[in-house]
């Protein structure tokens, strides 16, 4: 059982060799600089790994560090959670920091199991504690991999499987023992720990955003405990499908039966009445504070996502509206708002309707004087200016959300190649190589594959999406200026009603807005909001 740490050389030793050494370290040690503290407190868990000390005295530095330690992850994090792919330079050095911290951090516990497998004195007693913080060390370096768009590695799962195998040796797993930092005043243990960490990979953190990340971790620490790990299948008496796992392999938990003295199964039952217990209320208009959801969960997205969890937790996966169908080729990509409606519009930059510039002005009259007529121009400079571009991504496949009225594709992008940024709700436009026209669609998840493959799908609105100004005209306001927006038509063979992309923030039921496009006005009142991204918005509406 092993686990990143760097092991300290003859003439390197840690601040501190013992707890009451770590406190006073803890004390005079300035935190004003996060990025040099957390430097520092990665420093000395490399350096304590690397350096004998007896199982006990060990424990207890680690105790010390362990509040201090949680703050200054969270604290780096910021840094990193949530941000476009690939992660920019020092976003990037932020993760790799964090995630050192935490394998430093669980390699340190894991040296106190070695103790107490190793029958050092007063270490197996003290085994139900130290199992469970290893694992939750663990724990937390997934959940930050989740949250900078990573994939979690296999050698993470790796270690995760040994460090439970030994647990179940040392009779460790389902003690309870205090843990202030992740549970409050709740009581947990080494086995809720481990089945939290496969909840989260489960429910496929990547295709929500950072908001419902942050629910469906609460949800799957606080009712990991309502599942059982049994090392023989289940009877399937009630719905509930399992989830299974080999504790001899470097994979996560899935649905498809394993066999072989590691099998291990999830048996979800008590989760799946807990769960739709919820969902029943929440159709009927019951809060999710009081269904202890969490104060921070709003419907209608409360409900969606918890429904997205129970299927992958308890159902056996996620329902999909069409089957996945093979595709290869490559496929032209725009990121980002004003870049799509530049190029949608005929590379043409965006202007207010009616203005013109002294620039425009000045050439236009000596273009008439010259030519008798003004004369079409494209800027070929302003796209290259602008930082717009239009990409080369490679379909992977076709990819398909559950709602049965629209599609979308998996695509992938090489990072050593040059290109935009994406994330979680971002507006993209695309063309696959065999199509004419640009699909105006959403990110509705991204995903760093190895080190060197960004991957993203793809959901795709209905119809051709046209560019147009748009801008909200409220009673008593002024003017707003005009704004890139794009219209997309009524398509009724899928039921998809007639919407208006809007900037991120316009919506607001019954709103007035005006939309100019091919030198017209008019004006449309927003009835409903279909659906909101990181940069837009995107509602239905009818002629005011």
């Amino acid at each position: 059982m092993n686990i990143s740490a760097s092991a300290a050389g003859p003439d390197q030793t840690p601040a501190f060799t013992d707890a009451a050494g770590c406190r006073e370290w803890l004390a005079k040690t300035p935190r004003s600089d996060a990025i040099q503290f957390h430097a520092m407190l990665l420093r000395q868990a490399n350096l304590l790994n690397g350096l004998a000390l007896p199982g006990s005295e060990r424990l207890d530095i680690l105790e010390a560090l362990r509040d201090t330690v949680h703050a200054a992850q969270e604290d780096i994090a910021r840094r990193f959670t949530g941000k476009p792919l690939p992660l920019a330079a020092a976003e990037k050095v932020a993760f790799d920091s964090c995630r050192t911290l935490w394998q430093a951090f669980a390699g340190g516990y894991m040296r106190c199991v070695e103790a107490c497998l190793a029958n050092e004195a007063g270490m197996k007693p003290k085994a139900p504690l130290i199992v469970q913080r290893a694992m939750a060390a663990l724990v937390a370096e997934q959940f930050e991999a989740h949250r900078a768009g990573q994939t979690v590695r296999p050698d993470h799962w790796r270690v995760l499987h040994q460090l439970y195998a030994a647990g179940e040796q040392l009779d460790a797993i389902q003690q309870e023992v205090a843990d202030n930092a992740r549970l409050g005043k709740t009581p947990g243990n080494a086995l809720s720990a481990y089945i939290e960490a496969l909840l989260l990979q489960a429910a496929s953190l990547h295709e929500h955003s950072q908001r419902h990340v942050v629910w469906i971790a609460r949800w799957a620490r606080r009712w990991a405990p309502k599942v059982r790990l049994l090392a023989a299948p289940p009877t399937l008496s009630t719905r509930a499908i399992p989830l299974c796992v080999d504790l001899a392999s470097d994979q996560p938990a899935g649905n498809k039966p394993l066999a072989g003295d590691g099998a291990r199964w999830l048996e979800t039952a008590e989760l799946m009445r807990s769960l739709k217990k919820r969902l029943i209320l929440l159709e009927q208009g019951e809060a999710p504070a009081k269904l202890h959801l969490g104060e921070d969960c709003t419907q209608p997205a409360c409900e969606a996502v918890l429904k997205n969890v129970y299927q992958r937790w308890c159902k056996g996966g996620a329902i999909r509206g069409y089957e996945r169908r093979p595709a290869s080729g490559s496929c032209k990509f725009i990121g980002g708002t004003e870049a799509i409606h530049y190029y949608l519009s005929g590379s043409k930059p965006f202007k207010q309707p009616g203005a013109k510039d002294s620039d425009v002005m000045r050439r236009e009259r000596e273009e008439i004087a010259t030519f008798g007529r003004v004369s079409s121009h494209r800027d070929e400079n302003f796209s290259e200016q602008q930082g717009y571009a239009v990409e080369s991504w490679e379909v992977l496949e076709n990819w398909h959300m559950v709602d049965t009225s629209t599609t979308g594709m998996r695509l992938a992008h090489p990072t050593k190649q040059p290109g935009g940024r994406v994330g979680h709700g971002l507006l993209v436009a695309a063309c696959p190589a065999d199509a004419q026209d640009y699909l105006l669609g959403s990110v509705r998840w991204a995903l760093l594959v190895g080190d060197d493959t960004v991957q993203a799908g793809v959901h795709f609105f209905p119809g051709k999406p046209a560019p147009v100004a748009v801008r909200a005209l409220d009673p008593g306001a002024g003017s707003e200026k005009f704004r890139p927006g794009f219209l997309l038509p009524e398509i009724a063979a899928l039921k998809s009603a007639a919407s208006v992309v809007l900037p991120v923030g316009s919506f607001k039921l019954q709103r007035i807005v005006e939309i100019f496009a091919d030198g017209q006005s008019r004006k449309l009142r927003l009835t409903r909001l279909l659906e909101r991204g990181a940069d837009f918005e995107r509602a239905a509406y009818e002629p005011a």
